[in-house]
């Protein structure tokens, strides 16, 4: 993976054929035109619209107020904290009327819309609003989803490895650990990680009102420079649809394999009822 294509008006045949059944990313850049309401979500907007909305982060409650003034002025030096979230679904739904239609014609079709499996095995879609020096760790998504990730405001680089290096990452052993990787990719440990050196990632900046499509199990990390704002909707369906059936085994396992045997059965009851209602192209 040298390069990374950019796309515009990519209709969503095109779409399934060159990207999501072979499992390649794709920068979208026009994707939210479809959306009522596009580049809008500017710090003002979140600020008076959402302001005194709340979560947690390291056992601190902030408000979206707070984290626009620390991301202002969050430096290399001393960043803001981050990845604060904030879950669109449940704690700013209201933001949903402003991204009218959510899957943008081409997040479709998505198990994760169904009530049984809604903001459960996947995140949904969570809000990040980051600043300068905001690094999020080597990954690849839990539950091998597909991700999308849509830059409301700023940029952000994304730093992409070929689906080929999992084993350069290093990943963890045991639950979540399996998609996380020890390596700070700002300051690499090459003694402690020397085949860190053989992997060849590709950078792009992704730019307000830009969307990333990153397949099931491919191992990214993100940068800031700036204060941005970007949002995740997470996929599955019948393309990633045996990644993510092991790993609801895998990282439940790692807790309790009796439980972990149970959600196996249940994801594979599921999944065989929702790959027939999408053959039959009903909707989740």
């Amino acid at each position: 993976m040298t390069t990374i294509d950019r796309r515009k008006d990519l209709s969503y045949k095109e779409f399934i054929e060159k990207y999501q059944k072979p499992g390649i990313p794709v920068i979208l850049e026009n994707a939210t035109k479809v959306w009522k309401s596009n580049l809008i979500f500017t710090p003002d907007f979140f600020r008076e619209k959402f302001g005194d909305r709340t979560t947690w982060f390291s056992n601190k409650q902030y408000t979206i107020s707070e984290l626009l003034d620390l991301t202002a002025n969050s430096t290399k030096e001393n960043p803001a904290p981050y990845p604060v979230k904030f879950n669109i679904l449940t704690q700013l739904p209201e933001i949903q009327e402003y991204m009218d239609p959510m899957d943008m014609n081409l997040v479709k079709p998505n198990w994760l819309n169904h009530k049984i499996l809604k903001n459960k095995l996947g995140n949904g879609m969570d809000l990040h609003i980051g600043g300068a020096g905001n690094h999020y760790s080597v990954h690849k998504d839990a539950y091998d989803v597909h991700a999308w990730l849509i830059q409301l405001y700023g940029e952000k680089e994304v730093i992409i490895f070929p689906r080929d290096q999992e084993e350069l990452m290093y990943p963890g052993k045991g639950g979540l650990l399996e998609s996380r990787s020890p390596i700070d990719i700002s300051n690499p440990d090459y003694e402690k990680y020397p085949r860190f050196r053989e992997a060849t990632p590709t950078t792009i900046t992704l730019k307000a009102g830009e969307v990333l499509y990153i397949p099931s199990g491919i191992w990214h990390t993100t940068k800031a420079h700036g204060q941005n704002i970007s949002t995740i909707i997470d996929q599955v369906n019948s393309s990633n649809y045996k990644a993510w059936r092991r790993d609801v085994y895998v990282y439940k396992k790692y807790h309790n394999k009796y439980r972990a045997i149970l959600d196996y059965s249940a994801a594979t009851a599921i999944g065989n009822v929702f790959k027939l209602r999408e053959l039959m192209g009903m909707k989740f």
